[in-house]
Order: structure tokens, then C-alpha cells, then sequence
């Protein structure tokens, strides 16, 4: 065998094992080997042999030459013209296609030309290739494209190139159809993002020089494949033709044509914005009729194709034609296809083709307004087949599920041009107004018809995806809004006779043995999750009440659907309280929350619509706001008795609690109401069952939270009364007795009782933004009941339930919106820190003698803790309502025993772990962000570990990928260093403060230049979005490392590829371009404008810097 040879079977196995591999191993090895073997010169990993050590398993004798990308390129040609594998083939693509995105700007002129024709050549050498390969190679023709369309002029007639296939066989044609629908699919919306003006820029030659004469070819292809023009040898080949010509139609349609994004153009609301010069076509009743015959005569899944290209066409903007005549004649035809359809049912039978055509007609009536269809001869009876399909495809729920969106969206559509098209005939307006009251009452009939089928055949029930379920009530209710008053009354002949089967079936619980029967529990949960759709449609009327109205009809109408709920839900009521959690139906309780969400929405904003109490207060005594909160906060409170262990159920209905609070003036009114203020006054009564709940503890935060707000909605609520209000929580902490020793606090139903009256006073805690109202929690609760915080954190310390303490720490030390700014004689925000001092260092002891090996339990047992005492140090330091400067006066040794904690807490966790654990990570770098402000620079003495362990989070930090991370470590090495410039500029005589600091930046050289290089390197090679954030540290350091900013800017010239050094050099020296070398702000703002500045030109340019390692500095 020739050398040639023995390479072909050696990169062939290779490949196999990267695709096929036995192990995930051998495909490791095998891809590294790969890698090496054929480099990109992009990054690191592809640096390929010059740039790096070869991997274990490499044939040396085998490798090809290779010391540029031209090379690459020319390697991976040999490889795919020898051999027939197509494993190779994929990875040879593939490469290319890094290859050409990578370096494309270094490959000379015949290179690029040479690789786009072999590409062409060997396609058509190989009608055969598997059709993935062929989409491969398409897509690297879609690069070369892309990148060279400006410069080389060949590369702007790829229709041109693609003939010779098109006038071939019939395999070779079914090539040049792949080729071009991919290469339309990846001009459309390129895969890398680099140089992006330039690709729009190509992509939108590509849009005005070949789609047209691309999409023409394809239509050609439609009609001869439609007149049996093409001979094929068999069905199979002919199916292909077929499918390759319409997903080439397709994409052509999809075509981003504004040039924004690439998948506006799909968007079901969107408008395909065809070119002018696609009118001709577009004005062809022979396009539209094709189009339609297609349909008729392909097979599935074929025909559902064709009703995607249909979708996309009858999507046109209006001003593509160049009269109302023609528009209106490309309107006609779309009216009268979709009516053929219609009539025939072509293709219905088909679930991709339904679905299809029901966004069919939701686009078409997206972009053609309604007027334009009104004045349409046939209007009538086609709006007619429409309602017909519409209400047969409601029934139809079973078999299509997703199709009833788009079918009340077109209805919602028609619906909304109906108020501002004044001018409609009177006979379209009464056809209208008919169907949508019939449309109402279908969909509604079906979904109360459907309960039954869902749960004996266990199908999925739309009332379980409560997000999307009220997504498309809401455009129900936009369709019964119409004919308001005859879609209610309809609603309400559906509602009344279910409403007396309900009423006659709770007068069957009084007995006994009715009850214990699986017929009467059937019949009742059938019942009750029928009124769950009744409830959840009259709450999607409420809400789309339009805000202005000229009639009081619709406000009484609604009052009368509101006093129907109203009702319902007092005979369900009756049975809760008769038979408490027996009966429960979580579906219907979901039902009544959402509708007291809209009729929120709607009714209770800052003015009164008192119509809407017109028939509330005639039936069941309810004429005014405070009434109707009344009665939404006795079901809120009925939910939190008796869905004590439905997390689902408590948060919802805790969230609408939540929303009555917002809004001055209905705040007022909900404080007043009768049952909030039993709730205020019992709020910790044993009915409120889910408060005992394990599972409840995030809900009852929640709640603590919404009785702080109403508590103090009163303005000037008095001590006396807040203190009244905190009574509960005093007996709670003196039910425990005597809490004299650590045994005490570690009895396990003292833990308990403890937890949670801490997690309900950071619930109670975190809403309070008044500086007046935190005083009153805090001297309610300083100094008695902090001194059993500390004690029960030193006692717990450091099992986990500790957590909760620190977490209600944490949240008391807060200074969120100036809360604590004290009086300048008081002392609270020293003592505050003092307190915070003791728990940190109760629980640190404790933690830091605790091993956890265990990979899944180390953040709870261990650095959850820790990271809840970086936040309470953060924002000490942060909050600015504490004189650090008295501790040191008075020498209390409060502020360095916490940071000597902190230090050795720090110390405590592995590099490597405190990057694991993201919220480990945020909360120790805002608190370096925090103390380095100041703090950190005045300890007296800090270890050289210490050092080198900071300076190695700050580089771990800055190279994380989350954003909040990388912005407080940049943030933290700003204040380092900027304090080191300061402290370097002061006078010899005068002795700096933070000395350790200076003194170990002499020891340790090599600590700035590392981490200048590691910011160097993220602003010149990483893709990132933080550039503003990294500039700023990188600023000062090179203030403080001038000489290795020099050499290491050589360095990265002297590593970048011959034909790019100059054009790099001249971009990095204007980094520094009017910088006077001080520390400034606007010497800081400059350099970060010259590195965006930078950065820009390199995209622009299509230039990738090649890193290099640091050691070589």
C-alpha cells in the first residue's frame, strides 16, 4: 500500500470511532487525534502541530504536513477525494466548514476559488452521497458564500454553478435541490455569529441577485412534477424529487427578507415581507392555483408541505402588489382555495394537514384585513365554511388538540377589526355576530362534553396546563365580547341546568350512605371539574372587558356572571364546611382564584364601576368593593384551612392575596374588610392547617409577607398596635419555656417551633421599606429575642437547620431602601453588626470543624451556611449604616474577629469548590466586592496563604461564565488595585495603610502580571458580554504593570499569523490612544471605549486572534 493509502485507512478508522465509537473513550482519543492532525488555527484546542504537544496514540508517520490553515484545507481535500467512508466525509466537512469560518481571510484567491469549485466537482462526481453529506457540504459552500460574496465575484452566481446538476440526470438534479435548500437555510440565518454586518450584508446580495431565480427554478419544478414532465425510473425517486423541490420552496418563503431575524419570518403572527420583484410571480393566478393543485394531488406527508408553502405565501404583505385589483384577485384565490377545501375536506383526514391549515387561516386573516375580505364575492358563504370547520374542528378536540389556538386566534382577529371597520355591510356583520355566538357556545358545550372522555380514557387535560389554557381562554373571551349580551345568556343556559345538578347532588351529601358511594364521589368530581371550565371561561369574559365603554349593559352583564360564580361557590363552600377536605376539587378551587384574578384586573382598579354591582347586591347583598374583597379573602382563607397540603393551591391562592395589596387605595379597602381583619387577628389559628406543613415553607413566607403589607397600610399605624400585632410571636417564643442551656435549644420540638417562627419573621421582615416600621420590629425584637438567635445558632451549629436562622439574619441586616439609617447617636447599627459578629463566628467554629465528603451534600451541609454568612458580611459592609471606624477607636474586636472568620471560612473551601456551587460563588465575591472597598485593606496582618488564595478566586472569578460573578470579581480587583496605585503614590515617609497588601505584591511578582493577562486574554479571545466589566480592573493593572503590558502585547503580534500582524498591531495601539497613565475616571471611560472600539474592528474584519500560552513571557 501506498503511503496515500495507509493515511486514507488510518484517518478512516478515525473517524469511525468519533462517530461510531465503542467507548466514549475511544471517541475522545479519537476526536483529539483528529483535532490535532487537522488544526484550524483558531483556538487552543485547534492550534494543531506547531502549536502544541501531539496526544497519546498518534502515528507520526502518518500525519500530513500541515503549518497553515491553507494546508488544513488542502489535507482535508486529499481525505475526502480518497475515500468512499461516510464517516469521513462528515468529519472532513465539518472541518472545512471550522476551517473557512475560522480563517477564511488567509486563504489567497485561488485557494478560495479552488476549495468552492472541488466542493462543486466532488458533488457532482457523487450524485450517491447520503443526504446528510450533501446538506455538509452545502453548508460549506453557504460559508465560503457568505464570507467571500463581497470580494469574489464568482461566489455571486451559485445559481449559475448549481445549472450544470439541474440539466443532468435526474439524481444529479436531486443534488443541486439539496444543495441550494441548504445553502438558502444557512445564508438565511449563518451559524456563527462573527463579522455580522458583513454577513447581513452578504445575505441580503444573495436575497436580491439568486432567490428569485432559485424559488423560480423550484416552482418550475413543482409544475413539471405536477404535468408528469420529468421521467423517473421509480416512485421513490419520484417522492424524493417532490420533497426536495418543496423544502427548497419553504425555505425560499422563509427567507429572512428584512434582514432581521432569521426566524421572524416563520412566526405565526408574522408578515412575509416578499421583494417587489417577486410581484410578478406572486400576481400569477397560475402560482396560487399550482400551489392548491399540489395539495389536491401529492400524497402525505407531501401535502402537508405544500400547506406550509401556502401558509407562508397567503402571509404577504399587502403592499407587494402593485394595485387593490390585484391584491384583491390574490385574496379571491386564497378564498377560494381554502373553500375548495373546505367543501371537499382534501387531505383533512391527515392531522399534519389540519394543523397546517388552521394556521393557514389564521395568517391568512393576520395579514388581510377583514374589509378586504368582506367585499369578496362568496364572502358570506366562505365565513360560513369557516365557522363550520371551526366548530367541527372544536369537536374535533380529541384528535387535534393544538389546533383550537389557531382557530380562536382567527376568530379573536376577526372579532377585533370588527371595532374599528365601521363601514362592514350589514350582512357580514349579522353573519359574523351569528357565528361567534355559535363559536362560544360550541367551544364551551365541547369542553364540558370533553370532562368525562379525559378521565376515563386518561387522555391529558388542558385544565392541568393552566398557562396555556388561559392563553387561549383569553382569546374565547375576545370572541364572546362581540355579541356580549347573547354569548352570556348562552353561557348561561349551559350554566344554569349544571348549576341545579350541582345544587341536587350536595342535597344528596346529607345522607350518609350517598356519601360513601364511588357513583356520588364520580358524579361529583365530573360536576365540579365541568364548573372548573365554566368558572375559568366567565373569568376570561371578566377580563377582557375593554377599560372604555359607552353602555352599562356589558358591566351588568358581567355582574351577572359574577353573581353566578358567586353563587357556585357558596354551595361549594357549604360542603366544605359540612365535610371539610373530603371532597375537594383542586381544578375548581384554581377556577375561582383565576376569576377573581381577572375580575381584579378588570373591576378593582383605582375608580369604581359601580354598574358591575348592579345584580351582586340585588341577589347576594354585594354593592361595593370592601364587600366583594370580603368575599375573596374568606376563599382564600377557606384554601388555606383546607388545601393544608397542596403547594400548588396555597401559593395560588396566596399570589392572589398578594395582587389585592397592590394599588393604594384597594390596599385601604382589603385592610377594612371583615375577614382580613379576623386574618390579622388570628393569623396564627390552627384552621390555617397548611402553616403545620413541611412543604409549606417558602408559602408561608409568603403569607407572613402579605400580612406585614396589610398590617402597615395604615399610614400611621402606633407602636401599641404593631405590638399587639407581634403578641403571637411572643407566645410562640414563651410557649418554649425556659431556654437556659444548649441542651434546651437542641430538644427537637424546640428546633421546630424555633425554625419556624424565624422563617415567618423573615417572611414578616422583607416587604418593611419604612425606616419607622424597621425601628418598631427592631426594638420589639432587640435585644430579648436576638439573644435566642444567637443562642439557638450556637446551639445548632452546624447541622443545617441553622440555615433558616442565618437566612432571617441575613434579611435583618438589610439596608434595602435606607431602612436602617439610624439617628447619628444611636447605636442599633453597631450593636446589629456586634450581633451579626457573634453568629458568624458561632456558627464558623462550628463549621469549620465539619468534613463532608460527599460530592451532593457538601452545598446543604455545609457551604449553604457559609454562603448565608458572606451575604450578612456583604451587606454589613455595604449597607452603609454602620461606623466601622468606632471599633477600631475603641479597639472592639467585633470587626476583626469577623474577618478573621471570614478569612478562615474562606479558606475553608477549595478553589474548586466555591466555582461548583454558584451561589457560593455570588455570594463571596459580592462580599469581596463589598470589603474591599475598605475593610480588607485595614486588617493589620493577612497570611501569605490568604493572599494567594484571594489573588486565585479573583482569577477563577473572572473567568467564570455567569455574569453576576465575573462583574463582582472585576468590581473587587478594581478596588485592590486601585488602592495599591494610591498606596504607591504616597510619600516615603508616610507609612500606608494595608502594608501586608504592598508587601506581598513585592513577594509575589508574578501575581499582577497573571491576572492582567488572564483579563488580557477574556477581553482579546473570549466571547463574552461583560467587556465594560473587565476593562476597568485590566485599566489599573496595566497602570501597575506598563513593562509586561508592552512585552505581552508583542507577544500576542509575534504569535498571530504573518499576513495578520500588522493589521493586529495597529488595532492594539489604539487601546491606549489619549490615555495620561493616571488613575482617572476619564482615563478609566477612554480605555473602555477603545476596548469596545477594538473589538468592534476585529469583527468587522473577520479576525480571530490566536492565544498563546503565558508562561512564555
Amino acid at each position: 500500500m501506498s503511503l496515500q493509502d495507509d493515511q486514507t485507512a488510518y484517518y478512516a478508522t478515525l473517524c469511525e470511532q468519533l462517530y461510531n465509537p465503542k467507548t466514549s473513550n475511544e471517541h475522545d482519543q479519537a476526536q483529539k487525534i483528529l483535532e490535532y492532525a487537522f488544526p484550524t488555527f483558531a483556538d487552543e484546542a485547534g492550534g494543531g502541530v506547531a502549536a502544541q504537544a501531539p496526544p497519546g496514540g498518534v502515528n507520526a508517520q502518518l500525519m500530513f504536513n500541515i503549518t497553515s490553515p491553507t494546508d488544513s484545507a488542502s489535507a482535508l481535500r486529499v481525505l475526502l477525494e480518497n475515500s468512499p467512508s461516510p464517516y469521513v466525509h462528515t468529519f472532513c466537512l465539518s472541518r472545512l466548514k471550522q476551517l473557512v469560518q475560522a480563517q477564511f481571510d488567509l486563504f489567497n484567491g485561488n485557494t478560495k476559488l479552488q476549495l468552492r469549485s472541488f466542493l462543486l466537482e466532488f458533488a457532482y462526481m457523487h450524485p450517491q452521497l447520503l443526504p446528510f453529506v450533501i446538506a455538509q457540504l452545502a453548508s460549506v459552500l453557504a460559508s465560503l458564500t457568505l464570507l467571500g460574496w463581497a470580494e469574489i465575484e464568482a461566489y455571486r452566481n451559485i445559481y449559475e454553478d448549481i445549472q450544470s446538476f439541474l440539466q443532468a440526470s435526474v439524481e444529479h438534479r436531486l443534488v443541486g435541490l439539496r444543495i441550494l435548500g441548504t445553502l438558502v437555510q444557512d445564508i438565511n440565518a449563518p451559524s456563527f455569529s462573527r463579522n455580522s454586518a458583513k454577513l447581513r450584508k452578504a445575505a441580503g446580495g444573495f436575497r436580491d441577485t439568486q432567490l428569485l431565480p432559485i424559488f423560480e427554478m423550484a416552482f418550475e419544478t413543482l409544475e413539471q412534477l405536477l404535468h408528469r414532465a420529468i421521467p423517473f425510473d421509480n416512485p421513490e425517486q419520484e417522492n424524493r424529487m417532490k420533497d426536495a423541490t418543496l423544502t427548497l420552496l419553504i425555505r425560499c418563503l422563509s427567507y429572512d427578507f428584512v434582514g432581521t431575524s432569521g426566524d421572524e419570518a416563520g412566526e405565526d403572527f408574522g408578515t412575509v415581507q416578499i421583494p417587489a420583484s417577486w410581484r410578478p410571480l406572486f400576481e400569477s393566478p397560475n402560482f396560487t392555483n399550482t400551489l392548491f393543485s399540489a395539495y389536491r394531488e401529492f400524497p402525505v406527508p407531501l401535502s402537508s408541505k405544500v400547506m406550509e408553502c401556502l401558509v407562508q405565501v397567503v402571509s404577504v404583505r399587502k403592499a407587494l402588489f402593485t394595485s387593490d385589483s390585484g391584491r384583491a384577485e390574490f385574496v379571491q384565490r386564497i378564498m377560494q382555495g381554502t373553500r375548495d377545501i373546505m367543501v371537499t375536506a382534501q387531505g383533512m383526514s391527515d392531522a399534519n394537514n389540519y394543523n397546517e391549515f388552521c394556521r393557514l387561516l389564521y395568517r391568512f386573516r393576520a395579514t388581510a384585513p377583514l374589509n378586504e375580505m368582506v367585499e369578496k364575492p362568496g364572502y358570506i358563504e366562505w365565513i360560513s365554511l369557516v365557522g363550520e370547520f371551526s366548530l367541527k374542528a372544536f369537536q374535533s378536540w380529541k384528535w387535534a388538540s393544538n389546533t383550537a389556538s389557531y382557530i380562536l386566534g382567527f376568530w379573536s382577529r376577526i372579532v377585533q377589526s370588527m371595532t374599528y371597520y365601521q363601514r362592514l355591510n350589514e350582512q357580514a356583520v349579522k353573519k359574523l355576530d351569528e357565528l361567534t355566538v355559535e363559536l362560544t357556545q360550541c367551544y364551551v358545550l365541547t369542553m364540558l362534553e370533553s370532562v368525562s372522555t379525559i378521565r376515563e380514557e386518561m387522555l391529558e387535560d388542558p385544565l392541568d396546563n393552566e398557562d396555556t389554557l388561559i392563553e387561549t381562554l383569553n382569546m374565547l373571551g375576545h370572541i364572546a365580547r362581540r355579541q356580549y349580551e347573547q354569548s352570556t345568556s348562552t353561557f348561561v343556559g349551559i350554566f344554569d341546568p349544571i348549576a341545579l345538578q350541582y345544587q341536587e347532588l350536595i342535597t344528596q351529601a346529607s345522607s350518609s350512605a350517598a356519601l360513601s358511594t364511588d357513583d356520588f364521589k364520580d358524579a361529583l368530581e365530573i360536576i365540579e371539574t365541568k364548573f372548573a371550565w365554566l368558572v375559568y371561561i366567565a373569568g376570561s369574559f371578566i377580563g377582557n372587558r375593554t377599560a372604555f365603554l359607552t353602555s352599562d349593559s356589558p358591566e351588568e352583564i358581567d355582574s351577572l356572571l359574577t353573581t353566578k360564580v358567586l353563587q357556585l361557590m357558596d354551595v361549594q363552600q357549604l360542603l366544605q364546611a359540612q365535610h371539610g377536605s373530603t371532597f375537594l376539587n383542586q381544578k375548581l378551587d384554581q377556577a375561582f382564584i383565576f376569576f377573581f384574578q381577572q375580575f381584579r384586573k378588570s373591576y378593582m382598579g383605582d375608580s369604581t364601576v359601580r354598574e358591575i354591582y348592579s345584580k351582586t347586591s340585588q341577589t347576594i347583598g354585594i354593592s361595593e368593593h370592601a364587600a366583594m374583597l370580603n368575599v375573596i379573602v374568606r376563599k382564600i382563607a377557606a384554601n388555606l384551612q383546607y388545601w393544608a397540603d397542596n403547594e400548588v393551591v396555597i401559593r395560588r391562592s396566596l399570589e392572589l392575596f398578594h395582587e389585592l395589596t397592590k394599588g393604594h387605595n384597594l390596599l385601604k379597602h382589603l385592610r377594612n374588610a371583615e375577614t382580613t381583619q379576623l386574618i390579622l387577628q388570628n393569623y396564627t389559628s390552627s384552621r390555617f392547617t397548611f402553616l403545620e406543613h413541611e412543604s409549606q415553607q417558602h408559602n408561608r413566607e409568603l403569607y407572613y409577607q402579605i400580612l406585614c403589607i396589610l398590617l402597615f397600610a395604615e399610614d400611621h399605624i402606633r407602636e401599641l398596635e404593631f405590638h399587639e400585632f407581634m403578641r403571637p410571636f411572643a407566645a410562640r417564643f414563651d410557649v418554649l419555656g425556659p431556654l437556659d442551656t444548649i441542651e434546651s435549644f437542641q430538644q427537637e420540638p424546640v428546633q421546630r417551633a424555633l425554625r419556624d417562627i424565624f422563617i415567618d419573621l423573615r417572611g414578616f421582615l422583607s416587604p418593611i421599606q419604612d425606616r419607622r416600621n424597621f425601628l418598631y420590629f427592631f426594638d420589639w425584637f432587640h435585644p430579648d429575642y436576638m439573644a435566642i438567635l444567637l443562642r439557638a445558632i450556637e446551639a445548632w451549629s452546624p447541622d443545617p437547620i441553622v440555615n433558616t436562622l442565618l437566612n432571617f439574619l441575613a434579611e435583618f441586616v438589610h439596608n434595602k431602601n435606607q431602612r436602617l439609617h439610624f439617628e447619628v447617636s444611636s447605636p442599633n447599627g453597631i450593636l446589629m453588626f456586634r450581633d451579626a459578629n457573634q453568629a458568624i463566628c458561632s456558627f464558623g467554629r462550628k463549621i469549620l470543624e465539619k468534613q463532608v465528603t460527599d460530592e451532593s451534600s457538601k452545598y446543604p451541609y455545609k457551604y449553604k451556611g457559609i454562603a448565608l454568612c458572606f451575604a450578612i458580611l456583604a451587606r454589613c459592609f455595604g449597607g452603609n449604616y454602620i461606623n466601622f471606624g468606632i471599633f477600631w477607636l475603641y479597639q472592639d474586636k467585633a470587626i476583626d474577629e469577623s474577618l478573621d472568620m471570614m478569612i478562615r471560612l474562606m479558606l475553608n473551601i477549595p478553589i474548586k469548590d466555591l466555582m461548583e456551587f454558584p451561589k457560593l460563588a455570588r455570594a463571596y465575591f459580592t462580599m469581596l466586592e463589598e470589603v474591599s472597598r475598605e475593610q480588607l485593606m485595614l486588617l493589620p496582618n493577612v497570611t501569605p496563604e490568604t493572599f494567594l488564595y484571594l489573588m486565585q478566586a479573583f482569577e477563577q472569578g473572572v473567568e467564570c461564565t455567569e455574569g453576576v460573578v465575573r462583574g463582582h470579581a472585576c468590581s473587587a480587583i478594581y478596588n485592590i488595585c486601585s488602592f495599591v496605585v494610591k498606596q504607591s503614590q504616597q510619600l516615603p515617609r508616610q507609612q500606608p495603610k494595608g502594608y501586608w497588601l504592598m508587601n506581598y505584591m513585592n513577594q509575589y511578582p508574578h501575581i499582577l502580571p497573571s491576572l492582567l493577562a488572564t483579563l488580557f486574554s477574556l477581553v482579546l479571545f473570549d466571547e463574552n458580554h461583560d467587556q465594560w466589566a473587565l476593562s476597568r480592573p485590566l485599566y489599573v493593572l496595566i497602570l501597575l504593570q506598563r513593562e509586561y503590558t508592552s512585552k505581552y502585547i508583542n507577544q500576542i503580534i509575534e504569535n498571530q499569523l504573518p499576513e495578520r500582524q500588522e493589521f493586529v498591531s495597529k488595532a492594539l495601539g489604539t487601546l491606549m490612544e489619549g490615555i495620561t497613565w493616571v488613575l482617572s475616571a476619564k482615563d478609566r471611560e477612554l480605555f473602555t471605549q477603545h476596548v469596545s472600539a477594538f473589538r468592534r474592528e476585529l469583527r468587522l474584519n473577520n479576525v480571530v486572534l490566536v492565544p498563546f500560552p503565558t508562561t512564555s513571557l
